[in-house]
């Protein structure tokens, strides 16, 4: 039965603008069976008519017909098809990969035939059994001698049951015994029904075969049959094998991903340095960022909501205060009372005045700020009293010489004594101290716990001497009133009791809020930003190392396209692997830059805590499971993009050129 016809092939390689013609209308039949040799000088033509036949290239013209099907104008999947399931390869330099171990590298055609784990190293190892090589088959390729290797090479082309096995020089690096054994074997091949032919320049070798040909010039000079075929060979069963090649290709992608990064381990650890560099960076930078905003979100809640700020505004120039002059005189503690009196959504308002000075207590003095407010001030701003009392509405008409202390007065003052009733000087007034506020922190330049409370007329008559005007007024909502709307009712009031003088800044609390969380998270999309350029430039250095790759594994990816994986497979192989560079750095990156978050962040955010906030119960630094998610994703599809030209560069290789790659 006909196996193989193939008509005029002609074959045309182009060196340096010069023409050189390998094939010259070549025409020759092959029986199903048949030991078939293929001899010649170097230069004849008969390695390019193995990869023609071998379906590892095509003919310029002519036609090829395996099994009545012309291939000759078949896709390279489809001719990747044919190899994988009709051909196996035995080369004269073994190409076996050499970060695989006998029985791997025996089993990698059953990875592109989607044959699962355990039936394939059971078909593997039956193989090397059959070319008597079970005992090596988990030593590398330089752990075994060159017809051990033969044998290993011989047994990955019967590995799929093929009808037709090509062999390019297959003792061509054996001395004589180990070459009369591998013929041998190719022997007791041929009689169990399957198709041999063989390619060597030896004639004693080509002597094995039935039938021989001999090439020259690209031409075939002359045919000469040995012996008849006998009648009691065997007859070849095909085996139908699946097509889930792509299963392989991820398997192999993971398998020798791995293998890659253990394999130079200094490169790979700089290779993924970058990534790691670049996802701690985006982790810990958003971190601090998210930190930093939630710390001000905090302390300006620490104000009070809903709240209205009215600060007097002075004149800009002389000419602006002799308008002013005679028309206002500032804030006034009536115009407090107004805004609760006429505007039904001002719920309640604090005036203040405030002056710096030195207070003392027995030997121990402090330079401190005296706020003088009402007894509002607790509700409105949301700092209360923690020991004793705040001063009430009968203290604060009869001018009182009484006071409420921060937390740092009574630190710096009276130490770990008891201050409520003890008296502390102000410009040589005496005070008694009432209370103690609880901690509150600083807001800014505001530290709220380095302040002295004193009732706003006694601050009026007995320290500033300013009857009736105030330098501030907090004023609290209903919150039924937008924000916009409030403020402006607020202006057009003072306005009008201040005879169109606007004198005063007023400012939301709210809005103030929003405008802080606006400008925080614009900050932290800038510095993530600039920290994913990092992860970028890891993205080139992953390019850049899949490229090396790509060129030194050149025969492998030959290899793996001789026995049947198509240029997905291919693609898909180093994509994984550029992924698997990028994944290992994502995962060592979110270790950095929580560890980085949770030190220097903390130190950045000004909380001067290392640890994680549920740790340290005050870390400044915030690591979402959304910065950790977007970094991580990142990270992947920066494997992804940069690894797909490498990839893409990969698949596209020509198999013959590459496994003749030196």
């Amino acid at each position: 039965m006909q196996l193989i016809e193939a008509k005029n092939l002609t074959k045309v390689y182009c060196r340096s603008n010069v023409e050189v013609h390998a094939l010259r209308g070549v025409s020759l039949k092959v029986n199903k069976g048949e030991f078939l040799s293929i001899i010649g000088p170097s230069g004849s033509g008969k390695t390019t008519m193995m990869d023609i036949l071998g379906c590892l290239s095509r003919p310029n013209s002519g036609s090829y017909y395996l099994e009545g099907h012309d291939v000759s104008k078949l896709t390279d999947d489809e001719l990747s098809d044919i190899r994988k399931k009709k051909i196996g390869f035995v080369f004269q330099t073994f190409n076996l990969i050499p970060r695989m171990n006998a029985l791997s590298n025996v089993e990698l055609p059953l990875l592109y035939s989607g044959v699962g784990e355990g039936e394939r190293k059971e078909k593997a190892m039956n193989t090397l059994q059959r070319v008597g090589l079970e005992k090596r088959a988990y030593h590398d390729p330089n752990e075994l001698s060159g017809g051990e290797q033969q044998r290993v090479a011989i047994a990955r082309a019967l590995i799929n049951n093929p009808s037709i096995i090509f062999a390019d020089e297959p003792t061509g690096n054996l001395d004589s015994k180990t070459g009369k054994e591998i013929m041998a074997l190719f022997e007791k091949l041929h009689q169990e029904g399957k198709t041999v032919i063989m390619v060597t320049h030896d004639a004693a070798v080509a002597d094995y075969a039935q039938r021989s040909i001999k090439i020259k010039d690209g031409k075939i000079e002359k045919e000469k049959i040995r012996r008849k075929s006998s009648k009691n060979k065997a007859v070849f069963v095909e085996e139908n094998l699946g097509d889930a090649s792509l299963v392989g290709s991820i398997i192999s992608g993971f398998v020798s991903g791995y293998k890659g990064l253990f394999a130079n381990k200094l490169r790979s650890f700089l290779t993924v340095l970058g990534i790691i560099i670049g996802v701690g960076a985006v982790i810990g930078v958003m971190g601090v960022g998210e930190g930093a905003k939630r710390n001000i979100t905090t302390q300006i809640e620490k104000l009070g909501s809903n709240v209205i700020s009215i600060h007097y505004h002075r004149p800009d120039s002389k000419e602006e205060a002799l308008q002013w002059r005679g028309r206002s005189e500032g804030l006034t503690y009536e115009d407090a009372l107004a805004l609760k009196e006429d505007l039904e959504f001002i719920k309640d308002v604090e005036p203040q005045v405030r002056s710096s000075m030195t207070v003392k207590y027995q030997d121990k003095d402090w330079e401190t700020d005296i706020i003088g407010t009402l007894p509002s001030y607790q509700s409105i701003n949301n700092h209360h009293v923690k020991d004793g009392r705040f001063f009430t509405e009968d203290e604060l008409k009869s001018w009182s010489k009484v006071c409420v202390i921060g937390k740092a007065i009574k630190d710096e003052l009276f130490g770990d004594t008891n201050p409520i009733g003890k008296e502390i000087k102000m410009r040589n007034m005496r005070f008694t101290v009432i209370g103690v506020m609880e901690e509150k922190g600083s807001v800014g330049w505001n530290d709220f716990d380095d302040r002295i409370f004193i009732p706003l007329f006694t601050a009026q008559k007995r320290i500033t001497g300013e009857d009736n005007i105030v330098r501030e007024i907090q004023a609290q909502t209903t919150g039924t009133v937008p924000a916009e709307d409030s403020e402006e009712r607020v202006r057009q009031l003072l306005l009008e009791r201040h005879n169109q003088v606007e004198d005063f800044h007023i400012r939301n609390r709210e809005e103030f809020k929003q405008t802080i969380e606006q400008t925080a998270s614009t900050f932290k999309i800038m510095l993530s930003g600039i920290a994913a350029i990092s992860l970028i430039v890891g993205g080139i250095g992953i390019m850049n190392i899949m490229l090396v790759s790509v060129t030194e594994r050149t025969r492998e990816i030959g290899i793996r396209k001789a026995i049947g994986a198509k240029r997905l497979d291919i693609l898909i192989q180093f994509l994984i692997e550029s992924v698997i560079v990028s994944l290992s750095g994502g995962i060592l990156g979110i270790i950095f830059g929580f560890v980085f978050a949770n030190t220097v962040g903390n130190m950045m955010v000004g909380a001067g805590t290392m640890g994680p906030r549920f740790l340290s119960q005050g870390g400044g630094s915030v690591v979402t499971p959304g910065s950790i998610l977007l970094a991580f994703f990142f990270a992947v599809i920066v494997g992804v993009f940069f690894g797909m030209y490498p990839a893409n560069k990969a698949s596209k290789m020509d198999p013959v050129k590459a496994l003749r790659y030196e």
